[in-house]
């Protein structure tokens, strides 16, 4: 816990000052629009000086409607605990309600994740989740400028591109950062001054984690032994590089927009062909924007320039981009796919009776409605389908059908896609014909049958891990 006094300071300095402070933090309410609404202010509290500081500014200037957050990890046990029962008791000593919740982040780790990984990931789900259940306007993040530079630092050393050197955005869907002006040192003046008490995560101390050698060891190296300002210069680049993050996402929108195919069951699809007549360069740019648009964790350089090398390669390829999203290859499309559908079971085939005049039935994420006719062709176009009446419908996975040599369909997602079979005559959705050449006039008596695609709900970031697809391990 940091020190603590009974009672402000008497002489507290301009820049300390209530009104100085509430004018500074005001407006920066009134551009991030916070100040504006009557709605619940979500604010993520973990205990240290940052979100308590952060706690603090929101009772004393904007003392409505606010809900404290606070998320035990399960890494620090008693210590862990301790933070918990700090923050509920700061909570009701500043009138504000609060919500904490206990989860084991080890255990829920996702193949290949890091701890450090999986606790913002998990965390940043509890906060999200937990904002819509309260219908909050946004979320507070205590993020600081010094949060900032080591971010730029971070992502320089890895090896990112404009992107991840513009520095921490003040505003990213429901996440709002309304303490990017302030250093973390600043603040914890500010605690002791006004007698604000914070918990120490021991953690912060441990440089087996890359962002604390940085904030402990790199950061003081460089302003120690060659610049004392190295932390304003770095914040003043990252600020000049955000006018060319904001060009880069125009760019990349544009190209996402041209590329894009609408394939069923990809959280985004594009067309090889384009992507192959684009520079190196370009590709760079818009692989950093498909990863930006889908939410993922950012690529380092050398795996950027490794998927697209890959994009020149004519046999299909998968790629692992993190747990939660594959990127695969086949020609003449690319797709994002999460493995919550890579992994989907391969359902058994079933015989639909076609009796009475009209009926449904689905079939693995597939509704189908039919309807029997008269005197029409057969024919198959990509959702619905003309039918010789038979009797009966047969539906299979199209992993099964030998003869599907000409039908483009990714290979990942041939046990979603069905074939409907009746006698001789063989649709499959979405990828079938618009015309079926060559088949004969059905007769008196036809079944009009037409698909819709039933969405998967996943849960974002879940890892069932890739099983049995036939690619090789190169890019797992």
């Amino acid at each position: 816990m940091g020190k603590m006094e009974k009672a402000p300071s008497p002489d507290i300095p301009f820049d300390y000052s209530l009104s100085r402070l509430e004018k500074e933090f005001l407006k920066t309410g009134d551009s991030q629009g916070w100040t504006q609404t009557n709605a619940p202010i979500l604010l993520a509290v973990s205990g240290g000086s940052d979100s308590m500081a952060m706690l603090w500014l929101f009772s004393m200037f904007r003392g409505r409607n606010l809900i404290v957050a606070h998320l035990d990890h399960g890494i620090r046990g008693e210590e862990g605990k301790s933070d918990a029962s700090f923050v509920a008791s700061m909570a009701a000593r500043f009138g504000v309600r609060h919500i904490c919740q206990s989860i084991p982040v080890p255990a829920l780790l996702q193949k290949g994740e890091s701890l450090e990984d999986g606790a913002r990931r998990i965390r940043y789900r509890f906060l999200e989740e937990t904002a819509k259940a309260e219908g909050a306007w946004g979320i507070g993040v205590a993020h600081t400028s010094d949060d900032s530079a080591e971010t730029f630092l971070h992502n320089l050393l890895r090896g990112s591109g404009v992107r991840g050197l513009s520095g921490i955005p003040e505003k990213r869907g429901l996440i709002f950062r309304p303490l990017l002006k302030y250093s973390r040192e600043f603040l914890r003046e500010l605690l002791r001054l006004y007698g604000i008490p914070w918990r120490e995560d021991s953690t912060n101390e441990d440089t087996s984690y890359l962002r604390n050698k940085i904030r402990n060891v790199l950061i003081p190296l460089v302003e120690r032994e060659i610049n004392s300002s190295a932390r304003k210069h770095i914040l003043g680049t990252a600020g000049d590089l955000a006018f060319f993050r904001r060009q880069e996402e125009k760019i990349q929108g544009s190209l996402l927009r041209l590329a894009s195919v609408s394939l069923p069951f990809c959280s985004y699809a594009c067309s090889l062909p384009f992507l192959r007549r684009l520079d190196g360069d370009t590709t760079a740019l818009f692989l950093r924007g498909a990863g930006r648009t889908l939410g993922l964790k950012t690529l380092s350089r050398e795996r950027t320039e490794k998927l697209a090398e890959l994009l020149r390669k004519d046999n299909p390829w998968c790629f692992q981009w993190q747990s939660s999203m594959y990127v695969f290859s086949s020609f003449p499309f690319v797709t994002w796919v999460d493995p919550v559908i890579l992994n989907r079971v391969d359902p058994p085939g079933i015989s639909v009776p076609m009796e009475g005049i009209q009926g449904t039935f689905e079939w693995n994420n597939w509704q189908f409605s039919w309807k029997r006719e008269k005197s029409a062709d057969a024919s198959a176009g990509w959702m619905q389908a003309v039918f010789p009446c038979t009797g009966d419908i047969k539906i299979f996975s199209l992993s099964e059908l030998e003869k599907h040599r000409d039908i483009w369909a990714p290979q990942w997602g041939r046990h979603i896609f069905p074939v409907l079979r009746s006698g001789s005559f063989e649709w499959v959705p979405f990828w079938g014909k618009r015309t079926a050449p060559g088949v004969a006039r059905s007769g008196n008596e036809v079944v009009r049958i037409q698909a819709k695609i039933i969405p998967f709900t996943t849960e974002k970031g879940k890892d069932d891990g890739l099983q049995g697809f036939g690619y090789s391990d190169s890019e797992r």
